[in-house]
C-alpha cells in the first residue's frame, strides 16, 4: 500500500469515528458542546487503539472550569490532536488545536458568537497557526482555519468552515496541516501564547 492510499484509509477511520459521535448529536443522546467533545476524542480514540497506516495517535481535552484549571479560557481552544507517523519513508510528529461550536447549516451567529469564537481564534493563533475549528451538527462535521474564521463576518459557521473531516483528517495525515512545534497532546507541552503590544508615541519630525 503506497503513502497516499494509506492516509486515505486513515482518513476513512478517522471519519467513520466522526459519523459515530455525530450520530449520538443526531439521536439525542449527548446534547452539550462539552460532551459532545467528550464523545468525539473517545471515537477517535478507539478508532486509532488499533494500528492503521502507521498512525500512532493521541488526543486531550482542554479543562474549562474557572480558576487556574480554566486552559480552554487562556488557550481558546477545547483540544488538542497529535498525530505521530513513522514509515520507511515518513517520519512526523505533530498536532494542531481545535475549537468546537454547534450550528447547524443556515443558522446564523449572533454577534457576541461570533465576536466570543474570533477572541477564541485569536488565542488558539497566539500558540500555533495550526488551529482550526469544527462544527458539530446533526448530519456531519465541518472543520475550517482559525486564521480564515478569525477574519470573516460570515455568521454562518456551517459555510465558514469548508472541509469536510475526511478532508481535513487527510490534510492532517499527509502533513499538510499540523505544528511539529506541538510534541503531544498534553496542555503543558504547548508553547506559551504570544503576546506582542507594540506601542509609541510623541512627535515625528522629518529632516
Amino acid at each position: 500500500m503506497g503513502f497516499d492510499e494509506a492516509m486515505r484509509e486513515a482518513a476513512k477511520a478517522a471519519d467513520n469515528a466522526v459519523a459515530r459521535a455525530m450520530r449520538k448529536y443526531r439521536d439525542g443522546l449527548t446534547v452539550d458542546e462539552d460532551d459532545l467533545t467528550g464523545v468525539l476524542i473517545g471515537s477517535l480514540d478507539a478508532e486509532f487503539d488499533k494500528n492503521i497506516a502507521g498512525i500512532s495517535w493521541s488526543s486531550s481535552i482542554l479543562r474549562h472550569r474557572k480558576g487556574s484549571a480554566a486552559e480552554e479560557k487562556r488557550i481558546g481552544a477545547d483540544m488538542v490532536l497529535h498525530v505521530a507517523l513513522t514509515t520507511p519513508l515518513v517520519k512526523y510528529s505533530k498536532a494542531v488545536l481545535i475549537q468546537a461550536k454547534r450550528h447547524q447549516p443556515g443558522a446564523l451567529m449572533t454577534q457576541k458568537e461570533q465576536d466570543d469564537l474570533g477572541e477564541q481564534c485569536r488565542k488558539m493563533l497566539a500558540v500555533t497557526p495550526a488551529s482550526f475549528v469544527f462544527d458539530y451538527t446533526t448530519s456531519n462535521m465541518r472543520c475550517g482555519s482559525a486564521s480564515k474564521i478569525s477574519g470573516s463576518t460570515n455568521k454562518d459557521l456551517y459555510d465558514a468552515c469548508k472541509w469536510t473531516s475526511y478532508r481535513f483528517f487527510l490534510e492532517f495525515f499527509r502533513s499538510s496541516v499540523g505544528d511539529p512545534r506541538l510534541t503531544s497532546a498534553k496542555v503543558t507541552d504547548l508553547p506559551v501564547p504570544v503576546v506582542l503590544k507594540l506601542s509609541a508615541q510623541g512627535d515625528v519630525v522629518e529632516e
